[in-house]
């Protein structure tokens, strides 16, 4: 895991050049601060650097940028190429290669590109991954990411100094600190109804991000923008074409207790310490047991848990632990310790995210990063096996839109604008139901159903109205975009992509996988783990457990509004069931409560009419309507978040 920048200008002198690359080294230092270099190439009009957080080959030799044995070819690469030895057998074998100067991925990486050109390099290769690669002999420029998005990757042309620039974060802001760059009013649009940057935009209005399973190739003239060819080397659909179907659930279990072993073995691989986090969850119950399996000593998981048992599940990871027999550290942490961090916490995003649980993120890698590396993390289990309630709870949820359209109306005259207050009065009596008895954040969950029920929603946009945040008012002035049909067409097209299953939990997690899961879990693990120089790596991502994961009929997922069935069941032959039967809790800080009371100062500040009409974006009147809403008890926690989390970052350009 590291980071890298590069800048291609032939307006920038090489004096110029040098120290945007320096600079661009200070930027990244926590994603790699093993060692950094940079180089000046194609007549000193591109220059590469990159920071290096040392996995593999920890010697010299693993150092990048590196070049290729001819000298052809350059590279700068984030991330891990889990199959890099089965590359590298199939180059010496195949291609008669063998003069490996060191064992790391990187080069491996370098020569499968240098032999097998890019596209069926980007075929071959298993991992996660962001690179830029630079041929001498055909003056190409080639930028590529991994198939699911785990690793950043974004690029622009900067008018300003015409300059080509691409990096492994958003820096360019701060690199270049006497540029004026404008904001993306779509991405914060996005980022208010969704609370994380959708597709291929950045919250600078000219600069975007390689979509995953792509590549771009660029071609530079002067006095001329580069020209770009974008093309996708895989997506989703892939999955399904390239799946055996199980018939039979035995045998599918035992497949996916088979293939996991493989996914968590080629992960679990480095020269260094790999532990796990271990929240006590299924998925990462999952990693960790099979983490141990693998290893001849005590693995070390690592949880965070919170003195507000409403938010802590740190009980549930010391019985697995204690169960599976591994190392376990933990840190209890009460609200002041992390809300004194929020604002430290929140500038070391380059790009906002309005999911709050970036916050414990952090704080378990920072906790991970003074024993460890790697941790190897259950990310991606929910959306590969529906495990949220928006899989499990769509065919209830079918039927509440069914309510005559009358019914509907009472219901949204009625129950639309609830108070925390009555919002409780009414769990204490849902709580009432079995079913319910046990259920975390029963309040936000009501809430959610309360707030969607439209009179004139179809079931599409029903359905798809949960992964969008309510907003009653428009917070932007006049001129800033702020359209929510857009955001639900978007949604639609790529929830009825053809050749995929058009059931409705599996369109779900489909447009998860593609939208949901990139923009913001593992943008999310990324920068939290990243800002404590920490790789994170998520074994459920492998491309085989993926296309198992297509292939399976949907009761072998989701039975009876239950999620994640053939996971639980295999985890159940490693740990005691009742720490498998219990409800879904998530990752959760109570942020709603912090900003109306100990972090009220700080919200007040961030919201007032000098902070917010300074970047000419947010109309005050409207902003003070949805905040005072909020105080007096109408939750609004989300698109608050969003808002603050946005004018902090605002704050540290």
């Amino acid at each position: 895991m590291c980071g890298f920048f590069g800048l291609q200008s032939f307006h920038f002198s090489k004096d110029q050049k040098i120290l945007a690359s320096k600079n661009a080294i200070k930027l990244l230092k926590t994603r790699g601060p093993d060692s950094d270099n940079f180089i000046l190439e194609d007549s000193d009009n591109l220059t590469f650097s990159h920071n290096r957080l040392s996995i593999l080959d920890l010697s010299h030799t693993g150092n990048q940028p590196m070049r290729s044995l001819s000298g052809n070819f350059i590279i700068i690469y984030n991330g891990e190429i889990y199959n890099h030895l089965e590359i590298r057998e199939e180059l010496e074998k195949n291609e008669k290669f063998s003069k490996w100067k060191g064992t790391s991925d990187t080069e491996t990486l370098l020569q499968a590109l240098e032999i097998w050109g890019i596209e069926k390099t980007l075929q071959r290769i298993k991992g996660m991954f962001s690179f830029a690669a630079w041929c001498r002999d055909t003056k190409k420029l080639y930028l590529a990411r991994d198939r699911f998005g785990e690793k950043p990757l974004y690029y622009g042309w900067i008018s300003q100094i015409k300059s080509f620039v691409f990096s492994s974060d958003l820096i360019f802001d701060k690199l270049f600190n006497n540029i004026n760059f404008n904001i993306n009013p779509h991405s914060l649009n996005d980022l208010l109804h969704l609370n994380y940057i959708d597709n291929n935009h950045t919250i600078l209005k000219d600069i975007k991000k390689i979509e995953p399973g792509s590549f771009l190739e660029i071609f530079f003239k002067k006095n001329e923008i580069p020209s770009l060819i974008y093309k996708k080397y895989w997506d989703i659909r892939e999955g399904k074409s390239k799946s055996k179907n199980f018939n039979d659930y035995k045998n599918a279990k035992n497949f996916l207790d088979l293939k996991l072993t493989d996914a968590v073995k080629s992960q679990i691989y480095a020269d260094v310490e790999v532990g796990t986090f271990l929240s006590g969850g299924i998925d990462s119950s999952l990693i960790t047991a099979k983490a141990q399996e693998l290893s001849t000593s005590k693995v070390k998981t690592f949880c965070i848990g919170n003195e507000n048992q409403s938010y802590d599940e740190s009980d549930y990871a010391r019985k697995v632990s204690k169960s599976l027999g591994t190392d376990h550290e933990e840190i209890i942490l009460n609200d002041k310790i992390m809300i004194d961090k929020v604002p430290s916490i929140i500038n070391e995003l380059n790009e906002p995210l309005g999911d709050s649980s970036f916050i414990p993120s952090y704080f378990v890698s920072k906790l991970a990063q003074k024993k460890v590396k790697v941790v190897l993390t259950g990310d991606a289990g929910d959306e590969m096996f529906g495990g949220y309630n928006r899989y499990t709870q769509i065919e209830n949820l079918k039927k509440i839109n069914l309510l005559p359209k009358f019914l509907k109306k009472i219901i949204k005259n009625n129950f639309n604008n609830l108070t925390n207050n009555s919002l409780n009065r009414i769990t204490k009596i849902i709580r009432f139901l079995p079913k319910f008895k046990n259920q975390f954040y029963l309040n936000d969950k009501i809430k959610k159903v309360l707030d969607r029920i439209n009179p004139d929603f179809n079931q599409d946009d029903f359905i798809l109205s949960f992964l969008l945040n309510k907003i009653t008012h428009n917070p932007f002035n006049n001129s800033i975009y702020f359209n929510e049909k857009k955001i639900f067409e978007n949604l639609n097209y790529k929830i009825n992509l053809d050749g995929l299953d058009n059931s409705y939990p599996q369109k779900i997690i489909n447009l998860d996988l593609i939208s949901y899961l990139p923009n913001d879990i593992l943008f999310k693990v990324d920068r939290a783990s990243m800002a404590n120089s920490l790789e994170t790596r998520a074994p459920f991502l492998d491309l085989d457990l993926f296309n198992f994961s297509q292939s399976i009929p949907m009761n072998y997922k989701i039975k009876k509004s239950e999620g994640k069935i053939i996971l639980k069941d295999l985890l159940k032959e490693k740990i005691p069931d009742y720490l498998v039967d219990r409800p879904k809790a998530g990752f959760s800080i109570p942020v709603g409560g912090w900003i109306k009371k100990p972090l009220l100062d700080w919200s007040e500040n961030l919201l007032n009419k000098k902070n917010l009409e300074k970047s000419g974006i947010f109309d005050y009147e409207n902003i003070q309507k949805i905040w005072i809403d909020h105080k007096n008890g109408r939750d609004n926690t989300n698109l608050i978040w969003s808002i603050l989390v946005f004018q902090q970052w605002l704050l540290n350009r």
